[in-house]
């Protein structure tokens, strides 16, 4: 009689015969990449989900080579002289890769510890099972939906058969299995999700909370003294701007003189119901409140949410004494990644609307008293502000200054300096001529004796600048080429799997000190120092200001 060791690696043999060989081979070689350094440190569990799919995509992958495989082979009558014959046979492949994944798995955590020592935090205590265990649930999951969709394919397939024929039948019924599923993950899972977040970001739009700030008591702020535009249609982060407006006397704490109170202006989407309406708004706002007359008119487009990330624009009203005036229209209340998906173009047409308006004012007004017109935006706000612009000359003559921040790879005027990058620079700093007019850095070393009319901060290691479907087909030239600092040496490029491991970055992508991944900090400061040097701001000021903006998100 067997005993209860012995029935369990019979079973688990009876189990692997039952399976694809190079299917076991190839979910091993995926979960082995898995486990490989990615831009950023992740936690275990997500660590566990990314393994669970990238092991499923690798079965599949090598189930679907084998059966490609065995009918070429029938095709050529060679069956005999290929198929594996004998259970021992059969068992080795799997075997053996199963013993090389125990084997490198260790090694494969330890790589993950260059990443955590980069940063400066303490490594997560990865579970020994943990990891593995919660990889086998995914991939169940997965694999059993799989054999869900498998089998009823088999069933129609079946049915069809006496009068399609078996080839047609199977075809049919493939097809079938197939759209149905598609329809059932997009009005069961993507849409309904998407639906959800909608009307919950656009309630918490419309309907005022006791968090929500007060409505200014400033003629300088939308909805302010003399202002027309209702309080509760500006949005959530509208709000929030508005009431985070920094006073003349603050700004004088900082600078050491005298300061007039910054202007700030926003649209929201429930200001008005088109973009042409929007702009109106705003541009009523900006005669109301005399924004023409300021020194600098900052058009910062917002993220998806309608966020406006202060580090970009609160330096220029310090830096130019509250003579400043900074706008910005709402163009969805959705998370980036959500917005980009549901509304990808609004952002872009709301951009450009708001540039070509307030730049066709400045032009009509006195030459002498034209204002310095800047724009800026971060993440998706990004990409929707250059997508204003039709190429990198208009940008750099439509506008005095730009600053561009986490810039998405999706994003054309990127992707097109990139292409026209002097040779031997790097795609992660591409240099465009002399480098005078348009900078890259990732890193403020990088704009060191620069004086740029556009600038684009890009950490070498934000997932967000280096994700893009391509990814799972395609090795980026900022892997090839000689590796920034920031960047794991272990990285590699793997089909499929970098396109996953970024994007698992992106959710942790805020999650880390000022100057690493997506976040940014304070580095727009020296930015815009760069674009327009400030020559009474000594060290110690700027330092003060920068103290100032450390706590500013």
């Amino acid at each position: 009689m067997r005993s209860a060791a012995e029935r369990a690696v019979h079973a688990v043999g009876a189990w692997t015969l039952r399976r694809s060989a190079l299917g076991l081979l190839a979910a091993a070689a995926f979960f082995w990449f898995s486990l490989q350094p990615s831009l950023l440190p992740r936690t275990w569990v997500l660590q566990a989900v990314l393994s669970g799919v990238l092991t499923a995509i690798g079965y599949g992958l090598g189930v679907l080579v084998e059966l490609v495989g065995r009918a070429v082979v029938r095709r050529v009558r060679v069956e005999r002289a290929v198929e594996p014959r004998g259970r021992r046979a059969r068992l080795w492949l799997p075997a053996t890769a199963a013993v090389l994944v125990v084997l490198t798995y260790g090694r494969s955590v330890e790589r993950q510890a260059w990443t955590y020592e980069r940063l400066g935090i303490e490594e997560p205590a990865w579970p020994v099972l943990g990891v593995p265990l919660v990889t086998v649930v995914v991939l169940v999951v997965i694999i059993g939906v799989a054999l869900l969709l498998r089998r009823l394919r088999d069933v129609l397939a079946r049915r069809g058969r006496r009068v399609l024929g078996p080839v047609v039948a199977s075809v049919v019924a493939t097809a079938l299995v197939a759209v149905a599923a598609v329809a059932a993950l997009n009005t069961w899972a993507y849409q309904r999700t998407l639906d959800g977040l909608n009307s919950s970001m656009s309630l918490a739009d419309t309907v005022l909370t006791p968090f929500d700030p007060d409505p200014p008591r400033t003629p300088y702020a939308t909805s302010g003294t003399g202002s027309d535009v209702a309080w509760d249609g500006l949005g959530d982060q509208g709000r929030t701007f508005l009431g985070r407006r920094p006073s003349a006397e603050a700004i004088t704490e900082v600078t050491g003189e005298p300061a007039l109170e910054p202007i700030r202006l926003y649209v929201g989407r429930g200001t008005a119901d088109t973009v042409a309406e929007r702009v109106t708004v705003l541009l009523e706002e900006m005669d109301r409140t005399d924004a023409w007359t300021r020194r600098v008119i900052v058009m910062n487009v917002p993220t998806g949410t309608g966020w406006m990330n202060e580090q970009l624009f609160v330096p220029l009203e310090y830096l130019h004494d509250g003579d400043s005036a900074v706008v910005g229209i709402q163009y969805s209340h959705l998370p980036s990644p959500v917005a980009y998906v549901m509304e990808q173009d609004a952002a872009i047409v709301t951009a450009r609307a708001m540039i070509e308006a307030v730049r066709a004012r400045v032009d009509a007004g006195a030459e002498t008293a034209r204002p310095l017109i800047v724009v800026t935006g971060e993440s998706l706000g990004a990409y929707g502000g250059q997508g204003a612009f039709t190429d990198l000359d208009a940008m750099t003559t439509q506008v005095d200054r730009a600053l561009w921040v986490g810039t998405p790879a999706f994003t054309q005027l990127r992707r097109t300096a990139e292409r026209e990058r002097v040779r031997g620079s790097r795609q992660v700093a591409p240099v465009l001529g002399d480098g005078s007019t348009i900078r890259f850095a990732n890193r403020v070393s990088d704009l060191d004796g620069a004086t740029p009319r556009v600038t684009y901060l890009q950490n070498a290691d934000d997932p967000i600048v280096w994700w893009e479907p391509s990814l799972a087909w395609d090795e980026p030239d900022w892997m090839r080429e000689r590796r920034d600092p920031a960047v794991s040496p272990y990285l590699r490029w793997w089909p499929t799997g970098t396109f996953f491991a970024l994007a698992l970055d992106m959710a942790v992508g805020n999650d880390f000190d000022e100057g690493n991944g997506h976040l940014y900090g304070t580095q727009p400061l020296d930015a815009w120092l760069a674009m327009l040097p400030q020559s009474r701001w000594d060290g110690a000021r700027v330092e003060a200001l920068r103290e100032r903006l450390r706590g500013v998100r």
